[in-house]
């Protein structure tokens, strides 16, 4: 076999350097060129299609390397060819079959045809019995109606349906399901949702759109409907819209379902970890707190496996959306792929690579669940996130891959979601533990829409939980751990998720905005220490200059002039003292002259609230208390004269507000000093209401 294929190479090689004139026809779809770093624009010519001299090259290839019993379409090629030649009613037109190089195969049939193929079709091609692959590949690189192609390899669900145990009910209350979403706590999903929380109190949601390619999904679902993109739902098998689930064996709702008997809805398994709605009371959560969900069926109902060229055509139709995405109004963000084979699929690996480079998507798969640490594709692919199936016991589960081609684990055995029919079971396998990630992985997109998908793809990563099993180095996901890293650049060891400042939005919106930042080179944060007059000074500078980086830049430090006696040139804070003392917001000790100002003393809430006020004043903002009531606080006479103004001012406006006493009193608390924590909402107030809403101060 080795030596026929070296020599059908050659000869095939020497064939098209001397007959073939390739004319490379710009697709719709990006197929990656070398060294291209940005998406191309609307409108724009994308990269031409592989090149078919290179298909041929690894069609050869892969047809040397191949098994018995490599799970491949038998006897089938995968070709894109010219779109005319496919009629409405989705029939190819026969003379096509005359043509030149092609005449020798069998019947086409048309897998995938649309607009967004850019005047193409991808069609399966019968390979006659007594021709060999090889020779099928030459006579597809000979022929000029045929742009690409690829052996017809096919995959398969990642789903161990043999272990599956499954339980059907209607409409779950959502307290009865929580003992049953095991897979949340231990991804410490919860803790992530925490952030997702606006200073004015309302949730932060899902604002992108994750695509699943699987096997479609209940589009009528109680649980789904609400977040499924149905709009753009695609089944690619058909070359139509998606009409729903294609695996589907089960009874009635009514009935129980236990292992190979249990609902084999692959798919609407798959949607519901990602984007089941949340806090609508029936059934379970999805990761992605109720992100968009897009599914896309590349499934052959009868075999229940797919081409990978149905994969390939999936991405296409992904990157035509995008590409007609004009108002961002689909956000397209994650790609789910729990579906996988062991052999090699270049053509796929094409896609991936676009994925990234072009179109900036997260593209998660699941490992597989042979068991072994051999290879496995599409998620061996350096493009994809490649994810391990984990058990409550924190270990890899028996049947899930492992291996250096694998990147994180998650929970995948029985996880509790949606099946078809409206209904709910458990499911095991590696393509729940990939839905995991890709709900955590549209989360970090939810809360920072500029991530780049290298961005959250470290966070995922790099934020994982350790794992005790010897076989694998892949870490348990965390999606607060990943939030944090994403959001802060680290994260915090000393930060509660159920903190009051966390809860309100207040820690994540200074992280978003570049405000606070922990203690560097540590993972603290340092809620409860004392806020420094310095520090104080520098989130102030921030609000009023983002875009300088004179706090963290020392070549900024407007020439390491010093204001105040007391202050140090070079250091973090000389920049912010500078301007501080420039906009009247820091005037200095009176008992000095006003020539120190004690950079690292802790400050108090009235002296803060003095500071605000000026610092409101300088941005433009009225700050007169003139029609303002005495604020109603028990110890308001404890305030201090010359900060009454200021304190009235930021109570009635939000800044500092009276301290709770947990009895229905509040009290001013003027002494007392400003904590990090606190500090987190002072800033967050300034800065939306007074920074991003007036004019920057002149100095």
């Amino acid at each position: 076999m080795a030596k026929s294929v070296r020599f059908a190479k050659f000869f095939l090689n020497v064939l098209l350097s001397v007959v073939l004139s390739f004319s490379m026809v710009p697709l719709a779809f990006a197929d990656e060129a070398e060294g291209a770093a940005a998406s191309p624009s609307v409108g724009s010519e994308v990269a031409p299609p592989t090149d078919k001299e290179a298909s041929l090259n690894k069609a050869l290839d892969d047809v040397a390397t191949l098994e018995a019993g490599t799970d491949y379409d038998p006897g089938t090629m995968l070709a894109l060819i010219d779109g005319a030649a496919v009629q409405a009613d989705g029939s190819l037109i026969s003379g096509l079959q005359g043509g030149e190089g092609i005449s020798g195969l069998g019947s086409m049939e048309p897998v995938a045809t649309g607009s967004w193929l850019g005047g193409l079709a991808l069609v399966r091609v019968d390979v006659p019995d007594g021709m060999t692959l090889e020779e099928a590949a030459a006579l597809l690189a000979a022929d000029d109606n045929v742009v690409d192609f690829s052996l017809g390899y096919v995959c398969e669900p990642e789903y161990l349906s043999e272990n599956a145990e499954a339980e059907v009910s209607t409409n779950d209350d959502i307290n009865d399901a929580l003992d049953k979403q095991w897979h949340l706590g231990f991804a410490e999903v919860p803790g992530a949702w925490s952030y997702m929380q606006n200073p004015d109190g309302t949730r932060v949601r899902g604002n992108v759109t994750v695509a699943v390619v699987d096997s479609g999904c209940d589009l009528d679902h109680p649980d789904l409907v609400a977040n499924l993109d149905l709009e753009n739902a695609y089944d690619v098998v058909t070359g139509g819209p998606l009409r729903g689930e294609v695996f589907t064996e089960r009874g009635t709702a009514e009935e129980e379902f236990a292992g190979d008997n249990s609902p084999f809805s692959h798919g609407t398994h798959v949607c519901g970890i990602i984007g089941a709605e949340t806090n609508n009371g029936i059934g379970t959560a999805g990761v992605s707190y109720d992100a968009k969900v897009l599914p896309i069926n590349v499934f052959d109902p009868g075999t229940k496996k797919t081409p990978t060229g149905a994969i390939e055509a999936a991405f296409d139709y992904l990157f035509g959306l995008i590409n007609n995405d004009i108002n961002n109004d689909i956000n397209i963000k994650v790609v789910n792929l729990s579906v996988g084979s062991d052999q090699a699929m270049p053509l796929v690996a094409e896609k991936l690579k676009s994925a990234l480079e072009y179109y900036n998507l997260t593209v998660v798969a699941s490992a597989g669940n042979g068991g072994t640490s051999g290879e496995h594709y599409p998620s061996d692919y350096e493009q994809c996130i490649s994810v391990i199936n984990a058990t409550p016991d924190r270990v890899r589960e028996k049947n899930s891959n492992y291996g250096s081609g694998t990147d994180i684990s998650a929970p995948g055995f029985h996880v509790w979601s949606t099946v078809d029919g409206g209904s709910y079971g458990y499911k095991c396998g590696t393509s729940m533990a990939a839905a995991i990630v890709s709900g955590v992985a549209a989360l970090l997109y939810t809360m920072d829409p500029d991530a780049t998908a290298q961005q959250v793809r470290d966070a995922i990563i790099k934020g994982a939980d350790s794992l005790s099993d010897p076989t694998t180095a892949a870490g348990m996901v965390s999606a607060t751990n990943a939030m944090e890293l994403l959001l802060f650049g680290v994260d915090y060891t000393d930060v509660e998720t159920e903190e009051w400042y966390v809860v309100g939005g207040y820690f994540t919106y200074v992280g978003r905005a570049g405000l606070m930042k922990g203690y560097s080179g540590t993972s603290l944060f340092g809620p409860e220490l004392d806020m420094t007059r310095a520090e104080f000074a520098t989130v102030l500078y921030r609000m009023a200059n983002p875009d300088s980086g004179a706090t963290t830049d020392p070549s900024l430090y407007e020439d390491d002039r010093t204001g105040f006696a007391d202050a140090v040139s070079g250091e973090y804070y000389t920049a912010a003292l500078n301007w501080a003392k420039d906009a009247g917001i820091m005037t200095g000790d009176s008992s000095t002259n006003y020539t120190t100002v004690r950079p690292n003393d802790s400050l108090s809430r009235q002296e803060a609230a003095v500071m605000s006020q000026r610092f409101a004043g300088a941005l433009g903002a009225d700050t007169s208390v003139a029609n303002m009531s005495t604020p109603d606080l028990l110890d308001w006479d404890d305030v201090a004269s010359w900060a009454r103004d200021a304190m009235t001012w930021c109570y009635h406006n939000a800044v500092i507000s009276g301290w709770d006493n947990r009895d229905g009193t509040h009290s001013a608390l003027p002494l007392k000093m400003v904590d990090r924590a606190q500090m987190t909402k002072i800033a967050t107030v300034l800065d939306l209401d007074f920074a991003k809403k007036t004019s920057k101060p002149t100095v």
